[in-house]
């Protein structure tokens, strides 16, 4: 996940609008309105379309306190659960809401188990510590959603509502949200219909300030006439002069208002009204949009002519000039547009498309243009990005615009319906789909997407088993021509293919092809791809290609947060790990840890992240937190994988948490996951899975005595070179010398454990030997070998030993809350206070500026960061101080001072 905004959207969505000249005062609505937003937790307006539910508002909002915070969101009808987030979080922006989870990353943490409740979580958290006295969340025109997610995730932090903040809800419809709480509490403020209406001194007043003269118009003839909906009124008095209608009236509010708004657009001037027509394609109107749409030089002056009219539009609070048509006008204009110049509205929505930033309305105008090849290259060039920010579900929902026939001629469509599966690790569906991307691609010519397409087909064939017909396309890829970027994915998936098939030998040139493309392509995307690498540490010639790796991703995410600078704090946590560096690998997992919560714990990174801990965690002795990640890794893997994946891979997940219980001493444990083990055998599985059945039986057999029975079984995976992940071997050919010593074989046991001495002199195995557990070790380190081992050698094996002491011993501690880079994490420092000193340079120079009363957008600008980077500076800063505002972070910083 590369550094990314979020989905791009209209900035008009979050824009509030300005109050109208000449607004008619309404002394009751607006004294029960504003008494409504400063207090209650919940306020609806609840009416049909035309009642003045957003002009209400808009003159209300001006009058809020001094301080209020105010959030505003114009709903729109593609406002799915990614988008509406992308939204509101852009909108909390200027506010500087201290986030501990990335708000780009909601989107992807929305798509976890439990993910909206996770999602409503962070949400209230950021908002109860936002230093406001009072805040408010604007949803206008909520009617429009269709994502019932977005209502699940509005019940959930409606529910949790801090008190300084209340929920504004503007629709013409009933929300589906469950209120009885705060109504029954007194909490929500309701204003429907009958309290938006007009009443007869609000007309008298609206007619004065029009300039009628007194008795031309009857006021209570008009409310008769529209029982006081603001929208007849305003066409009443705009259609005729006298407010009178040329005929009887009409049966329906939407009938009547065609009916005025067809004398108002017959009245107006021919340039205003082909202007009119010919933008309503447009949801916001701005003079260059304006003019490129209508091809209407003159855009900038009719603009200004609109708003002096001041006929159903609402002026945004934007730096240009910027209007948004009101609904009923819009929709009246689109149907006489579609009825007199039907011809034309194709151009219009493809021009309305042309530089639109927010991708689903560039789609969509595209799709009612029936122009499904452009609309297809739109997608294909802007969609993968994506993927990167939690945006599947908006991915998904504009490919489903194409009609089946014109999506099978699309490569593009198909190359990013295969994107979209990897989140929902459905390998079989990126199969299938990156086959026909590849077709699609051959058919036009386009070789270089065409081997893309195939490498990531070859990667769900992997993960489903299908390792042959994997190799065979791969084979056949690595001799075609392809761009650096392409080669290097092919590279990456080769490498891959070699360790399911057990060709150890073959993954380090892979890798080393691989970095040698992405070197010379210097291209972002084409890194992220290859992230998922830690899990190759051990094989045979990986230590150097691993550490060129994690430098070259580390040079070019710098310090923000993204998955590729996860996985490379994976690779640096297991390189310190393989050279028996506990604590610094410790130290490169809690870096990563922060990063992947960050960005929302994406199941890209988890697995990476599970495994890790569930060995590591081991090895420090907390058995707690060990086990708490084996059991996530497996409830994944059961709940949220498709069968093929699970056939595949769960031999890794329970030999994982296997070599744990070996490590924790924990038989019972262990004979439960090896008779599974045993079990679930199947024909899909990798080439490693008999190995790590026979290691699994072997460690059960040393539980039960049976040391003879295990040396059969531990020595052939003793003499094999590295051949799966987190130095099985290494750990095999330790615990082999441990068995036969405790067999009284000591010149065998001296030569197994010389072997292994050799190969730490090359400069790897030792992370093997931590796993074989400290009993081993101290078996070891306390043998009489003589001078069957070398002095320096035993000295180490000695120092080993006791740093596995070491970090049991302190296991209790890092239970409290203390990790084993001797660092307190958040929870204690919550528990018992942090020090200033915990804190990194930059993270001193944040706080200082916080301290100074910098927002994070003065705090960028300072420190040439990205405003995403001082975000995370700002969440570290506060988990390590253990507060939860900017202003108390703040105040820790001038104790200090005075101090």
């Amino acid at each position: 996940m590369l550094p990314a905004a979020l989905p791009a959207f209209a900035l008009a969505k979050i824009q509030p609008p300005r109050p109208r000249t000449g607004l008619v005062e309404r002394p009751t609505l607006e004294r029960s309105l504003g008494e409504a937003l400063t207090t209650c937790r919940v306020v609806l307006l609840l009416a049909p379309a035309g009642y003045g539910k957003t002009a209400a508002l808009t003159r209300q909002i001006r009058q809020l306190p001094e301080g209020c915070a105010l959030v505003w969101l114009s709903a729109d009808e593609d406002d799915h659960l990614q988008r509406f987030l992308a939204c509101l979080t852009t909108a909390l922006e200027p506010h500087d809401l201290p986030w501990r989870v990335a708000p780009e990353a909601l989107g992807t943490l929305a798509e976890a188990e439990r993910g909206l409740r996770n999602v409503a979580d962070e949400l209230v958290n950021a908002l109860a510590a936002a230093e406001v006295p009072r805040g408010l969340v604007v949803i206008d025109d909520a009617h429009r959603i269709s994502d019932p997610h977005v209502f699940e995730l509005l019940q959930a932090v409606l529910d949790r509502l801090p008190e300084q903040w209340g929920v504004v809800i503007a629709s013409r419809v009933e929300p589906p949200l469950s209120l009885a709480r705060w109504r029954a509490g007194g909490e929500l403020a309701e204003f429907r219909q009958y309290d938006l209406r007009f009443n007869a001194p609000e007309v008298s007043a609206l007619l004065a300030a029009i300039g009628m003269p007194a008795g031309q118009v009857s006021s209570q003839e008009l409310i008769e006439r529209t029982d006081g909906w603001a929208a007849g009124l305003r066409l009443s008095l705009s259609a005729r002069p006298d407010g009178s209608a040329r005929g009887a009236s009409a049966p329906t509010q939407r009938h009547l208002f065609d009916y005025l708004a067809s004398e108002v657009l017959d009245d107006m001037p021919q340039d205003l009204r082909r202007f009119l027509l010919r933008c309503a394609v447009l949801p916001e109107l701005t003079a260059a949009r304006c003019t490129h749409v209508s091809q209407m030089p003159q855009s900038a002056w009719l603009l200004e002519v609109v708003e002096r009219r001041g006929l159903f539009v609402t002026v945004l609070d934007a730096d240009e000039l910027t209007l948004r048509l009101h609904d009923l006008f819009r929709d009246f204009l689109e149907d006489r547009l579609l009825r007199e110049h039907a011809a034309e509205v194709p151009g219009l929505l493809r021009r309305a498309a042309d530089g639109e930033p927010d991708l689903a309305r560039a789609v969509g105008y595209l799709a009612r243009a029936g122009d499904w090849n452009e609309a297809a290259r739109v997608l294909g060039e802007r969609g993968p990005a994506l993927v990167a920010v939690g945006g599947t579900p908006a991915l998904e929902q504009m490919l489903a615009l194409f009609p089946p026939a014109e999506f099978d001629r699309h490569a593009e469509l198909h190359l990013l319906r295969g994107l979209t599966t990897f989140p929902h690790f459905d390998f079989d569906g990126m199969v299938n789909a990156m086959r026909r991307a590849a077709d699609g691609f051959a058919r036009e010519g386009r070789a270089d997407d065409a081997a893309l397409a195939l490498a990531y087909a070859t990667v769900g064939m992997q993960n489903t088993g299908r390792l042959a017909e994997a190799e065979r396309e791969l084979a056949t890829l690595r001799e075609q021509p392809a761009s650096d970027a392409t080669r290097a994915f092919i590279c990456f998936s080769s490498a891959w293919a070699a360790y399911a098939q057990g060709r150890a030998h073959e993954v380090a040139p892979h890798c080393s092809a691989m970095l040698d493309a992405l070197e010379r392509a210097d291209d972002a995307q084409a890194w992220d791809r290859c992230f998922f690498t830690s899990i190759l540490t051990g094989l045979p010639g990986m230590h150097a290609q691993l550490q060129r790796f994690a430098a070259g991703a580390m040079r070019l995410v710098a310090d923000t947060p993204t998955q590729l600078r996860a996985g490379a704090m994976h690779i640096r946590a297991w390189l310190a790990f393989s050279a028996g560096h506990v604590d610094e690998a410790s130290h490169w997992l809690a870096r990563a840890d922060e990063d992947v919560l960050w960005l929302g714990r994406p199941r890209s990174l988890m697995t990476e992240s599970w495994m890790s801990h569930t060995l590591i965690d081991a090895v420090r002795g907390d058995r707690a937190a060990s086990y708490a990640a084996a059991q996530e890794n497996k409830r994944d893997l059961e709940q949220n994988s498709l069968l093929s994946n699970r056939l595949t891979h769960e031999y890794e997940e329970l030999f994982t948490h296997i070599r744990a219980c070996w490590i924790l001493e924990d038989p019972a444990t262990l004979r439960l996951l090896d008779a599974q083990l045993a079990r679930i055998g199947n024909p899909y599985e990798w080439q490693a899975a008999e190995d790590d059945r026979r290691f699994s039986r072997a460690m059960v057999l040393l539980f039960d005595e049976r040391l003879g029975e295990a040396r059969e079984l531990l020595q052939p995976l003793a003499a094999d070179a590295e051949r799966s992940c987190f130095f099985p071997a290494a750990q095999a050919r330790v615990m082999l010398a441990d068995v036969e010593l405790r067999l009284g074989l000591v010149d065998a046991a001296a030569a197994t454990l010389n072997l292994w001495f050799a190969c730490v002199r090359e400069g790897h195995g030792v992370g093997g030997a931590l796993l074989a557990g400290p009993a081993v070790l101290d078996r070891l380190a306390d043998a009489a070998w003589g001078s069957r081992v070398a002095a320096s050698d035993l000295a180490m094996l000695v120092s080993l030993a006791r740093e596995l002491r070491r970090l049991r011993g302190a296991s209790d501690g890092a239970r409290s809350g203390t990790s084993a880079a001797g660092k307190p994490d958040g929870q204690l420092a919550r528990r018992q206070g942090a020090d200033l000193a915990m804190l990194t340079e930059r993270e001193c120079e944040v706080l200082a500026r916080m301290a100074a009363g910098d927002s994070n957008k003065l705090i960028a600008r300072a420190f040439d960061l990205s405003p995403h980077t001082v975000k995370r500076h700002v969440a570290n800063i506060l988990d390590k101080l253990g507060v939860a505002t900017r202003g108390q972070a703040a105040a820790r910083w001038h104790d200090r001072a005075a101090g």
